[in-house]
């Protein structure tokens, strides 16, 4: 992974013109979260690297966008679906993602459990890592029933320091606030300042909740999913905080969005399985060959699916991998 032409290109930008920069991001997450500095050189000890390999990897999206570089040919990353059932969440909820991401990384992405033992400073959490990241940036769960999906946004402006995504998502579910349900790891999110800015996906299978959260800087804006408004999406746009003006929509985000919005409205697990799925936009489709793996979340049995490795959820392959998160990792 490291040696692929991205992060290549990244590693160049921070021993020239991005250093400052990358020292100042450094700088500030090792004071605000030593255990997770600690946490990136204990990575780069276990796999022979140079502590600062690491530490780039897991601000990538931080460096890239300080970088100026979008996705390429505007393809954007994930997408996420939240449904009500008609009877509402009492009767079923559930919420789907595709984990997209281009290039190499499609053969080094894996799954991590965090086990704490007894006196650990954290909490048990599971999720999938990409190479050298920590559990946190991407999909991740912890033993109280939070679950947490991310789409990459693509702010105009980035600042050269502040919090790192993946730190601070990390802490919101994995530290003490993933023990207080959907409004706890809401305030932990909210608290702090960030170099850019996400939209973080939140499903609280105990209090049967889920919400967008889209933040950028200090600011921030949750969309609460209620039975009411039955179904939601997020892909790679900012919709609720500042949109069109805090980012430029891409085409493929345009796309997604327009293609879920033309088809009835998901209200369960199928319906997001079928969107998940679609190709019917040959220019921009929800599924592609960039789709790393398809999660759905049953929230009233708490079932996690994945499917992975070219398979759609709809495609009638049977899932990779199957948990219950309901309750423990």
């Amino acid at each position: 992974w490291v040696a692929t032409d991205e992060i290549r290109a990244v590693r160049a930008f921070v021993a020239g013109e991005g250093r400052r920069a990358f020292q100042n991001l450094k700088r500030t997450n090792l004071a605000a979260y030593p255990k997770y500095a600690e946490e990136v050189r204990g990575i780069a000890d276990g796999a022979g690297l140079d502590v600062d390999a690491v530490w780039s990897v897991n601000m990538l999206s931080e460096l890239e966008l300080l970088m100026g570089k979008l996705p390429p040919v505007a393809t954007g990353h994930c997408s996420d679906l939240y449904a009500v059932s008609p009877g509402g969440a009492d009767a079923g909820f559930s919420h789907g993602h595709n984990e997209d991401w281009p290039g190499a990384v499609s053969a080094f992405w894996y799954f991590v459990e965090l086990v704490p033992l007894p006196g650990a400073d954290f909490e048990a959490c599971a999720g999938m890592a990409y190479p050298g990241n920590l559990v946190g940036w991407a999909t991740t769960w912890n033993s109280h029933g939070m679950y947490l999906t991310q789409n990459s946004l693509f702010p105009r402006t980035t600042k050269p320091g502040g919090t790192l995504m993946a730190f601070a998502q990390r802490e919101a579910l994995c530290g003490p606030s993933g023990r207080r349900g959907l409004d706890g790891v809401v305030a932990s999110l909210a608290g702090t300042s960030w170099s850019a800015g996400a939209s973080v996906n939140l499903v609280d299978l105990s209090a049967r909740r889920m919400a967008n959260v889209e933040l950028y800087e200090g600011f921030h804006k949750v969309t609460e999913v209620t039975p009411r408004m039955g179904n939601y999406s997020h892909f790679n746009m900012y919709k609720a905080l500042g949109a069109g003006v805090l980012d430029k929509p891409e085409p493929s985000s345009v796309h997604r969005q327009a293609r879920v919005d033309a088809l009835p409205p998901v209200r369960s697990r199928a319906d997001i399985a079928s969107r998940l799925s679609d190709t019917a936009d040959g220019e921009y489709p929800l599924y592609r060959d960039m789709t790393l793996a398809t999660f759905l979340l049953d929230g009233m049995s708490g079932q996690l699916e994945v499917w992975c490795c070219g398979h759609s959820a709809a495609s009638g392959a049977p899932p990779m991998h199957t948990w219950n998160i309901s309750a423990a990792v």
